[in-house]
């Protein structure tokens, strides 16, 4: 793992470890970041504010993590891991060095407050790009229809779409949707009770 201080910069995005790392996660933790600088970012670039998609045909040309995907190829996202550490997701052809830089130049005046003694940026392996998962939240739209779907949102530590179900049947239905919107089984996770499942998980029979 390459690791990267700057001075004057910190972002805050998602909790915990390393994208794909541990079943089931629980995405509360996000709420303690509530005080830092950039949790609004991680909040409207997740679709976590909007999670059945009112705002979708407004126009994310300046969004930062829009700009940061035009400047980087391979760029999946961000999130927080702690206080002044931030995990940079890339997918396999990223130039980690010139990512890097990018995100250090586009964040710097918007952290200084939070870490001014600097931050640590930790790169790590991703599948999907953050296009390809706007592109797959947008698709999930008329998943909403399906009763028992609460929306989605992008969980970019895991690097995966979420789909907010109410039980494991409604999870079976959106499974067995997914082919007919475009979206393979493989970029998503459900979340259930504030607990995330993959779809493996799903298929399992009801306790």
């Amino acid at each position: 793992m390459i690791r990267t201080r700057f001075l004057g910069t910190v972002l805050v995005l998602a909790v915990a470890t390393t994208a794909c790392e541990s079943d089931p996660i629980a995405p509360d933790a996000a709420e303690a970041l509530a005080d830092d600088e950039l949790s609004v970012v991680l909040t409207t670039e997740s679709g976590a504010s909007d999670l059945r998609g009112t705002t979708d045909n407004s126009d994310r040309s300046n969004s930062l993590f829009d700009r940061l995907a035009v400047a980087i190829p391979g760029f999946g996202g961000m999130y927080r891991t702690s206080r002044c550490v931030v995990a940079l997701v890339l997918t396999a052809d990223a130039d980690v060095q010139q990512a890097v830089s990018v995100v250090h130049a586009a964040i710097e005046s918007m952290v200084v407050r939070t870490c001014p003694d600097g931050i640590r940026v930790e790169p790590v392996r991703g599948q999907y790009t953050y296009q390809e998962l706007r592109r797959l939240l947008l698709a999930s739209r008329p998943l909403n229809t399906i009763e028992g779907v609460g929306g989605a949102r992008i969980d970019f530590q895991e690097n995966r779409l979420v789909i907010l179900v109410s039980s494991r049947a409604v999870a079976r239905v959106v499974l067995h949707a997914l082919p007919r919107v475009g979206i393979p089984e493989e970029a998503v996770l459900f979340q259930r009770d504030r607990k995330l499942e993959r779809p493996s998980t799903v298929t399992t029979p009801l306790r």
